[in-house]
């Protein structure tokens, strides 16, 4: 098995459990839907959720980010069982830095309230800080969930923090069906609350099967503590940037019209159905990957690893983007329009998801590169570049809200995403062409350029083809019965995948290959499987 399909493999296994874990993401946003629509209530728990979640998780993503590659050099030089000494020190300041940010977050949790939603008024400010009450604990259990997910990737156990998801969605369903009819929106903040703390508890056998085992200790002189202290500071500031930039994109929809921050943070989570499976995949998989082959100064490795992986990446999403772009509305309109969320919802929705559609390949890609530098341990240059990218992101929040409304928001965010991957990837290619390596590290542009234009080029065929395919549904099979919704919705999306396919084939797209070898190995495998059952069964 060559490189590539030992990375389509792992990557693979991932995007299974990712995409049961979206359609239960995307059965938990359309439950929220029917029930609460697009209204005051859903604004106070989106809101609601915002300074719990969205501050703190600047520290959570710092703590991840910086943990893979100090856990496993540690364990490298030092052992497992210093590597272990430094997790537990650790979680204990983790867990200290948490509870004094919640108590802090509930005594001012008005004035907070009032500066991330200044356009908030009576009842649904009132609500929006009850909110905000209710879900401040999140912090201690996301945090907890980040570090615990770590160690189980740094061990190349990716199937447990993915299955663990899957419980999130389920008891937040729950309470959105269940107790959200009967006790309304407060109900879902304390449910949302409790399907975190879940995730930590369903992560706790596995962790104890590597041998770890908690112990009370804070020991600032950890050498693996002290390199992760250096390092999370301008990853807490980058996180911090790209936030602030959040906060302004929230202050200045909450001045919009009624829903249109629902209707944004629906968009937002259509976006995210492809990345979050394919690209968060391929992420999840070559994180500690790159963190080894770094800690080995394996150069050209590192390099060819990263190439093959932003090579897939945009193999898979750029398609996957132009296909949202064309078939935004009917998307919504399957996904959430039942219930309270109304014609107006899906339209507001669909406006915002346009511009947003990029953003499918652009988030992966910059993401992507950010963890190619801290498997580098270099966190200062995607702080200096998420600085600058938030910047640009509120300069034109201000300038696209007015004529575009929540999608003037949405194309602000796609824009600063672009310009902040197109940086990381220049800078990125100067570091390694100084590394220090017997033959001379390339980042391998040229291989991504002559691949990429060869995508673009079929993905805008097969969106020409999808575009047509969809209008002559819509005059050939008319009506709104879910049904001939989902007809006029997956007949496209099937035909622009047949199309796709042939086209990377006739344009020799260098990962249809690869893709096709590993869809050959694995039916062989399964063919294999299936015939030695059979075998089985007849001598039983």
């Amino acid at each position: 098995m060559t490189a590539k399909e030992g990375l389509l493999k792992a990557a693979g296994i991932v995007a299974v459990l990712s995409v049961i874990s979206k359609f239960l993401g995307f059965a938990r946003e359309a439950s929220l839907a029917a029930v609460f629509g697009a209204t005051y209530a859903t604004d106070a728990y989106f809101m609601g959720q915002t300074i719990p979640v969205v501050i703190f998780s600047a520290v959570s993503a710092a703590l991840g980010s910086t943990f893979i590659p100090v856990f496993s050099q540690v364990r490298q030089v030092h052992g497992r069982d210093a590597a272990y000494k430094m997790v537990s020190s650790v979680i204990n300041a983790t867990v200290l830095l948490a509870v004094a940010f919640i108590a802090i977050g509930e005594f001012f949790v008005d004035p907070l309230t009032r500066l991330v939603a200044p356009g908030f008024q009576g009842e649904v400010y009132a609500l929006t800080v009850s909110m905000t009450r209710i879900m401040f604990p999140m912090v201690l259990f996301q945090a907890l969930s980040g570090l615990l997910t770590g160690m189980l990737q740094a061990d190349d156990n990716f199937a447990v923090p993915a299955v663990t998801s899957l419980a999130y969605n389920i008891i937040i369903i729950g309470s959105i069906l269940v107790l959200g009819p009967r006790f309304g929106i407060r109900a879902v903040g304390a449910g949302t609350v409790v399907a975190i703390a879940a995730q930590v508890v369903l992560k706790l056998p596995a962790i104890a099967k590597t041998g770890y085992r908690w112990s009370p200790i804070l020991n600032p002189n950890d050498p693996g503590l002290r390199r992760m202290g250096a390092l999370i500071g301008p990853v807490l500031l980058a996180t911090f940037a790209g936030q602030a930039s959040t906060l302004v994109n929230r202050m200045l929809v909450s001045g919009l019209a009624e829903g249109s921050l629902a209707a944004l943070n629906y968009a937002t989570r259509l976006m995210g159905l492809v990345p979050g499976v394919v690209g968060t995949s391929i992420i999840t998989v070559m994180y500690p990957t790159l963190s080894r082959l770094s800690a080995a100064d394996d150069w050209q490795r590192y390099s060819k690893a990263f190439s093959e992986s932003i090579k897939m990446i945009s193999f898979v999403l750029v398609p996957a983007a132009v296909g949202m772009a064309v078939l935004r509305a009917p998307m919504v309109r399957i996904v959430f329009e039942r219930g309270a969320f109304d014609s107006e919802a899906t339209q507001a929705t669909a406006w915002a998801l346009l511009f947003l559609s990029p953003a499918v390949a652009l988030f992966t890609l910059r993401d992507m590169t950010n963890r190619a530098f801290y498997a580098l341990q270099d966190t200062t240059s995607p702080m200096m570049v998420s600085i600058f990218s938030a910047g640009i992101n509120i300069v034109l929040n201000f300038i696209l809200v007015g004529p575009l409304a929540q999608g003037g928001l949405a194309l602000a965010n796609t824009l600063s995403s672009a310009f902040g991957a197109g940086v990381l990837l220049w800078i990125l290619r100067k570091k390694l062409a100084s590394a220090r390596s017997p033959s001379p590290v390339s980042l391998g542009g040229k291989a991504i350029l002559d691949s990429l234009w060869r995508v673009l080029l079929a993905s805008g065929i097969m969106g020409v083809v999808v575009w047509f395919t969809h209008g002559a549904l819509e005059i050939y099979i008319p009506g709104s019965a879910v049904l001939v919704q989902l007809a006029r919705l997956f007949i496209p999306v099937l035909a622009g995948i047949i199309c796709y396919v042939a086209l990377v084939f006739i344009l020799r797209v260098p990962e249809a290959g690869v893709v096709a070898a590993t869809v050959r190995s694995a039916s062989r495998r399964i063919l294999t499987r299936t015939r030695g059952y059979s075998e089985f069964r007849k001598h039983v």
